[in-house]
């Protein structure tokens, strides 16, 4: 892991130095230089990715990791753009640091410690999510709730996410989905751990190739389509109170991040480790099946997610999973 603190310590020796505002902040835009810090790399992470008689379970896990660097580089210039607005370089280095340390992995490729490269996808995906507030507030886009809303309206008879609470108001019920909702975080991680401890490597490549594929439908989506969802834009639904529920709520109080409800990312990735699992361990496919059903109600039952947004994350999941073994046969 030498080289992994090495590469850090040099990326952050260049995202602090003086001249970081200057190449930065001007007048005139932003230039590429924190672009090519990635660029410079390209041709290394194209051989790497293409061009070694690897297996296909070793190509498409390079795929997904090299999915996350090409996703770090794109969004470098809406996070500067946000950091100038905000007066805070805290976000650049954080960004760059992220970005350095998934090229070098990509670049180092079987110097890296194997167990890194197979799981930096989903070891990154928790700091992806929590920084895309930063490129949502640099891109700009409007909020586009009212256009979900109206959605909404024409495919349901009533505001699912403001009423389904009320109309069904037990406290046992109120527990049990909002846990339902708090198990995506095992949900999410489990299968792909199952699957690797089983060494079973070419379904869990192709499960994390999945799961790739629909982040990133789900990513792009916020940046361009952004919707903060009904909590964001009423409160959380009138549900009976209880300690699963005051858990829930403290969590997305700390954690969420506005514009990211249309598709649920919650639902598509669901939905993709459940497929995958009933593809490749059937037992714990059928459980994760009422798991997954339970969430997709919770997260309109909780006022997280319109309605319309867990069906479009059922329709990314399902895409995702096809688009994946497309990807995956022709690797």
């Amino acid at each position: 892991m030498i080289w992994l603190a090495e590469g850090a310590w040099r990326m952050l020796f260049v995202v602090t130095s003086d001249s970081l505002w200057d190449a930065l902040l001007l007048r005139d835009g932003v230039r590429a230089l924190p672009v090519t810090i990635a660029s410079s790399s390209v041709g290394r992470l194209s051989a790497q990715l293409f061009g070694q008689r690897s297996s296909r379970a070793d190509r498409a896990l390079r795929l997904c990791s090299f999915a996350v660097a090409l996703w770090l580089t794109l969004t470098v210039s809406p996070v500067v753009r946000y950091a100038r607005a905000a007066e805070a370089l805290a976000p650049i280095i954080t960004h760059l640091l992220a970005l350095g340390i998934v090229c070098m992995v990509l670049v180092r490729d079987e110097r890296a410690p194997q167990l890194l490269r197979d799981w930096l996808p989903l070891c990154f995906l928790p700091f992806l999510y929590l920084e895309a507030r930063w490129p949502l507030a640099g891109i700009g886009r409007p909020h586009s709730d009212s256009i979900v809303q109206a959605w909404e309206a024409l495919v349901f008879p009533s505001d699912p996410s403001g009423t389904l609470a009320v109309r069904l108001p037990g406290v046992a019920l109120s527990e049990a989905l909002h846990a339902a909702y708090l198990s995506y975080y095992g949900l999410l991680y489990l299968p792909p751990l199952v699957l690797y401890l089983r060494e079973s490597r070419a379904a869990f490549a192709e499960t994390m190739l999945a799961l790739a594929v629909a982040f990133g439908v789900c990513f792009t989506t916020f940046l361009l389509f952004p919707v903060d969802g009904p909590r964001f834009e009423n409160g959380a639904a009138l549900a009976p109170n209880g300690p699963v529920r005051t858990l829930t709520l403290a969590l997305l109080q700390g954690a969420s991040t506005r514009g990211t409800a249309f598709p649920s990312s919650h639902v598509a990735a669901s939905v993709v480790v459940t497929i995958c699992a009933l593809r490749f361990v059937k037992p714990m496919g059928y459980l994760l099946v009422a798991l997954t059903a339970a969430l997709m109600a919770a997260t309109v039952y909780g006022g997280f997610h319109y309605a319309v947004d867990v069906v479009a994350g059922l329709l990314v999941g399902i895409l995702a999973v096809l688009l994946a073994h497309f990807i995956w046969v022709r690797l």
